[in-house]
């Protein structure tokens, strides 16, 4: 019921003309959508009950995911609504239940900024003084930053309004028409009371965020995998050639059975990553079932773009086809928080060696 909800609740809002739209602008994604989202209730399904969430789990989350993915939503379910969301969830500090509420209600647009390891935290009796950088901050055009510092630091997790003084931000266009922001801090001044995950927790609370969004992203991409395995399909069933249907060759047929097998192993790694997270795992399990998932939605769904692209022949490359709306998103997603290469590596630095081997 859930899925069938998400369903034409994404087909619904989800057409070309909005997709395109949302292209070569900020914000990259409409208001009233995003609203809507949170008055049904998605953005509350990772927070707990205690704070006014649904208390879900990452399957439940990825029956969403998955149908805004085949969708194509611009809007930022996966940026916000999980990664941004699993950090505040595991807040501590004083600003963290205002921001996670608001997040809920679709007030707050939160967005994780990564600083870079040059960035500079002074502790002051008053607060932080900060210098540095932080890029591909996603959405852009967020009302609140995340500030997470280099791993092993020992800095907490601060939040930063995005007018703040001190902050510029600049926009950088992305391959599928959408902005992804770098922030620069000179000087910016914070007080204590901005403090969302203390020093010793705040490694921690970033790990379990990244880890939670890259199976979300795994699940957003086999969304796209659906469509465009679908679209591909249809193509080769109308097309006709030498008198027939080109779906009718048998070499045809085969690139599409190699897409749809390389679409089911994207969803069922995806999958039972959900599952195993939900069930509770230790951070070295979770790292690994993340990055698993995340390598092979993105081995897969560049086999399957390339695919799409060369069996619908010249209209497959084409701006006015809907089809390059999925592989633009397809090469942002595949790229988000790591491609396919970094997370192979980032899995074999946690598993053990006989099942890297194997694996």
């Amino acid at each position: 019921m859930l899925a069938d909800a998400a369903k034409q609740f994404a087909q619904k809002r989800c057409t070309s003309v909005r997709l395109r739209a949302c292209r070569d602008r900020t914000p990259n994604h409409d208001a009233d959508v995003w609203m809507a989202m949170a008055n049904l209730g998605w953005l509350a399904v990772l927070a707990p009950e205690a704070d006014g969430g649904l208390g879900s789990g990452l399957s439940d989350m990825g029956q969403l995911v998955y149908e805004w993915g085949a969708a194509c939503g611009p809007e930022p379910l996966v940026a916000s609504g999980v990664l941004a969301l699993s950090l505040l969830v595991q807040g501590d500090g004083p600003v963290r239940d205002d921001l996670l509420a608001g997040t809920m209600a679709g007030n707050v647009l939160p967005a994780i900024a990564w600083m870079e390891p040059s960035a500079s935290i002074l502790a002051t009796p008053q607060g932080w003084v900060i210098n540095g950088t932080a890029r591909f901050v996603t959405p852009s055009d967020a009302t609140d930053f995340l500030l997470v510092f280099e791993p092993g630091s020992g800095h907490p997790c601060l939040h930063l309004a995005a007018g703040a003084s001190g902050l510029s931000v600049t926009r950088e266009r992305r391959v599928d028409g959408s902005d992804a922001a770098c922030l620069t801090l000179q000087g910016v001044k914070l007080g204590t009371e901005v403090c969302i995950v203390k020093g010793s927790l705040a490694d921690q609370a970033g790990e379990l965020a990244r880890d939670h969004a890259l199976v979300m992203a795994a699940v957003y991409m086999a969304g796209i995998m659906r469509t465009v395995n679908t679209m591909t399909q249809d193509y080769l069933r109308t097309r006709v050639q030498f008198g027939k249907p080109i779906g009718s060759f048998q070499a045809l047929q085969h690139k599409a059975v190699d897409m749809h097998i390389a679409e089911q192993l994207a969803r069922d790694v995806a999958q039972n990553a959900c599952a195993r997270m939900d069930a509770g795992c230790p951070p070295a399990e979770r790292a690994c079932l993340a990055s698993r998932a995340k390598a092979r939605a993105g081995d897969s769904l560049d086999h399957i773009v390339r695919m799409a692209v060369q069996l619908h022949g010249a209209i497959g490359f084409t701006d006015e086809y809907d089809l390059s709306l999925y592989l633009n998103r397809a090469l942002v997603m595949s790229a988000w928080l790591g491609n396919a290469d970094e997370h192979v590596a980032r899995y074999a630095q946690h598993v053990a060696p006989f099942e890297a081997a194997e694996a």
